[in-house]
């Protein structure tokens, strides 16, 4: 019954010139978490663009320094350009394995720097990320695009964001939000380097904005089909027929996964929680997009502890048929131990407000708890405690499960 709960649903290379490309059956043993990206970071290796770290593996969710991105985007654009005369940054030393990239990229206008400085090693943004691609492509605004709220906070960036989202290079956050200053992992910025230099990854990807669009409504629909049907008809199980509504669900899930929602339909119970139907908090915290192309999704977002709900990670699959996208499955792991949330005092706030209703709260302090998962093991977890400003009562929420407490 939890499989049909709403669910809604994040670019940092290490360069070493001494490291050599692997081939594309060698690949790298760590890509198996960001399947939505290993072929563009296969694609760039092959190309001699981008390569691991000196273990084999190649960390897609580290993040890529400015100067990473420099050398990156000079091995693409100007494999045999050298830099001549000093480096232009006060913080790029001559010896770095980078400064000729960087010079060169100076040069042709990819980098300005910031008050002299290069900041080499810090973690590029979003924005800086958007901007440099766009400097050293030249990136033309493919029609109209809706701008981000967000941008305008970067109005150094804003016209940038723009042009890479035109061609679907780069994409927002399944809020409507750009995110301009979050930091890239180098997973993500092999998606969006691939993109722009090979059009082909731009077409069979839906962005993680219209995946989280396309999840939820069909979720919605499922939902609110059965469950219109089970509280007319559904108050004893004698009076449930499914064949109502077979046609009409038809519409967006698969035949497969049909059978399982009728086989749901005949089980719910209506007088407990198994109609509790979540808020899309989920997505906001937590959204791995596990495959992506033309006829196949599969994303994991979610399911907060809440009420008699273990929390965990849901799975969702959807299938393109017929030109339509249908649900084709939704499973779920619970949490456990070794893998579970870890909710920031801003997202345990915001889980208050949405669970709670209240309008008001202060963050108190964190402590850590001794705890057990599902299966009885034992971890720690930190929970975060708030006052609710209104009438002093104290609120506690689980980092590990984004269970909640008064």
């Amino acid at each position: 019954m939890k499989k049909l709960l709403t669910l809604v649903f994040s670019l940092s290379f290490l360069f070493s010139l001494s490291i050599t490309s692997v081939s594309a059956a060698d690949s790298f043993p760590d890509l198996d978490k960001v399947s939505w990206a290993k072929d563009e970071i296969l694609y760039l290796n092959e190309e001699g663009i981008v390569y691991g770290f000196p273990d084999g593996t190649f960390g897609p969710m580290e993040d890529v320094t400015r100067a990473e991105v420099a050398v990156m985007l000079i091995r693409d654009l100007y494999p045999n350009q050298t830099h001549e005369g000093d480096v232009p940054f006060d913080d790029v030393s001559k010896d770095a394995y980078y400064s000729d990239e960087v010079g060169v990229a100076y040069e042709e206008g990819i980098i300005k720097g910031y008050d002299g400085n290069m900041r080499p090693k810090d973690p590029i943004t979003r924005a800086e990320a958007a901007a440099m691609v766009d400097r050293a492509y030249n990136i033309q605004r493919n029609g109209e695009v809706d701008g981000f709220p967000d941008a305008e906070d970067v109005p150094w960036a804003t016209e940038s964001i723009l042009d890479l989202t035109s061609h679907q290079i780069i994409h927002g956050k399944p809020d409507g939000t750009f995110a301009p200053l979050e930091d890239i992992t180098r997973a993500e910025f092999a998606r969006v380097l691939a993109a722009t230099i090979e059009p082909s990854f731009r077409s069979d990807h839906l962005s993680e904005n219209e995946i989280a669009q396309k999840t939820e409504t069909l979720q919605e629909e499922v939902f609110t089909i059965l469950y219109d049907d089970l509280k007319e008809h559904g108050a004893d199980s004698e009076d449930r027929d499914y064949q109502r509504i077979e046609d009409e669900m038809a519409e967006y899930v698969t035949s497969d996964f049909n059978e399982e929602v009728e086989e749901t339909y005949y089980e719910a119970c209506l007088s407990c929680d198994t109609l509790y139907y979540d808020n899309n908090f989920a997505w906001d915290i937590h959204m791995n997009v596990m495959e992506n192309n033309s006829d196949k999704v599969i994303v994991e977002t979610a399911q907060l502890q809440a009420f008699t709900y273990t929390g965990a990670f849901k799975t969702i699959t959807l299938i393109k048929e017929d030109g339509k996208w249908k649900l084709d499955a939704i499973d779920s792991e619970v949490f456990d131990a070794d893998r579970h949330l870890d909710l920031t005092v801003e997202q345990a706030e915001q889980r208050i407000y949405d669970q709670f209703k209240v309008t008001d709260v202060t963050y108190l302090h964190t402590y850590e708890k001794e705890t057990q998962d599902y299966d009885g093991d034992s971890y720690t977890t930190e929970i975060h405690v708030f006052k609710n400003n209104e009438d002093g009562a104290e609120f506690e929420v689980d980092a590990s499960t984004g269970g909640t407490d008064i």
